[in-house]
């Protein structure tokens, strides 16, 4: 279990730096270094292998909207998100960092 946490851990914290390509997460050169994805304690092997296995499938029920396969996980997150943080203030996004 301890695993899958940390390679959840590993996701989510690639989906708020992005590189090129996955095996610059573990890269010791100083102009990519990102040591976050190492000092979890996964090594970038190990973590490929679980993702070329990772899948979700539910073939129960296929809704519209956001695909049934992942539905469950997405909302598990968001309810977990929700319950750590909160804003304070009304947030405003400016229109010049949104790309549309």
């Amino acid at each position: 279990m301890q695993e899958i946490k940390k390679f959840f851990v590993i996701i989510i914290h690639m989906s708020t730096l992005q590189k090129s390509f996955l095996q610059d997460y573990w890269s010791l050169l100083p102009i990519i270094q990102a040591p976050y994805a190492a000092s979890v304690g996964m090594c970038q092997d190990r973590f490929l292998m679980l993702l070329a296995m990772f899948h979700l499938k539910n073939d129960a029920k296929v809704t519209r909207g956001q695909p049934g396969k992942i539905r469950l996980v997405t909302e598990t997150l968001i309810t977990k998100f929700q319950d750590v943080y909160t804003l304070e203030k009304q947030l405003t996004i400016e229109e010049a960092i949104c790309p549309f």
